[in-house]
């Protein structure tokens, strides 16, 4: 797997994406399961570059190795979290912010994702790419109905608190701190809120993408 990312990615707004997890009510890896003429990851990783999102990395633990497949043609880095079992989400979004630490350009910051939203069009994830660019000092929620979801950024500044953070905190302990510095970017549609749980979850979901 790579292990840095090319000066190019300078001045950029990456995107860390969990999908370490083992799917437990799903039943099977909802990453690898279809979606379209790809798979979930494989989409969510598609559309978080044509939004703009570079580099775009997902963290993996789970079933590894199958997760290459899972991704086909998109332009992703896979990184493993082996801390998957005991660290839930934050400590795959911890692999992904020391690996753009350690870059040679770092990025303004980065969009944190969930490997389970593929339903999210690119045109939502790219409103919030475009506010960070205008305040990248700034963390930035996409919103519906006064309602905050995925995918959202978090600027390089707060990265070291992120890393500070144990397993009995979550991303939402760093929000609460930082409440003064969140910018909200108002969307149209509820996809932000929705991911992929169980199996009705993932057949209602992709019925309505249809």
């Amino acid at each position: 797997m790579p292990s840095s990312t090319s000066p190019s990615h300078a001045g950029k707004v990456a995107a860390i994406v969990a999908a370490a997890g083992r799917s437990t009510r799903m039943g099977e890896p909802k990453q690898l399961l279809p979606w379209g003429n790809r798979t979930v990851l494989g989409t969510v990783a598609i559309h978080l570059a044509e939004a703009g999102a570079c580099p775009v990395l997902c963290v993996v633990g789970h079933r590894a190795e199958e997760m290459v497949s899972a991704l086909g043609d998109a332009p992703a880095q896979l990184l493993h979290n082996s801390d998957y079992l005991l660290g839930e989400m934050l400590s795959s979004y911890q692999v992904g912010v020391r690996h753009l630490q350690d870059a040679a350009s770092p990025a303004l910051g980065a969009l944190l994702a969930l490997g389970d939203q593929p339903h999210i069009p690119v045109e939502v994830i790219r409103q919030v790419i475009e506010q960070a660019n205008s305040s990248p000092g700034q963390i930035v929620i996409p919103s519906y109905e006064m309602r905050r979801g995925h995918p959202f950024y978090l600027p390089a500044r707060l990265w070291p608190e992120l890393l500070a953070l144990t397993h009995d905190d979550t991303l939402r302990t760093l929000l609460q701190r930082h409440q003064s510095a969140i910018t909200y970017v108002n969307v149209t549609t509820d996809a932000i809120l929705r991911d992929i749980d169980t199996p009705a979850d993932y057949q209602a979901l992709a019925a309505k993408d249809e």
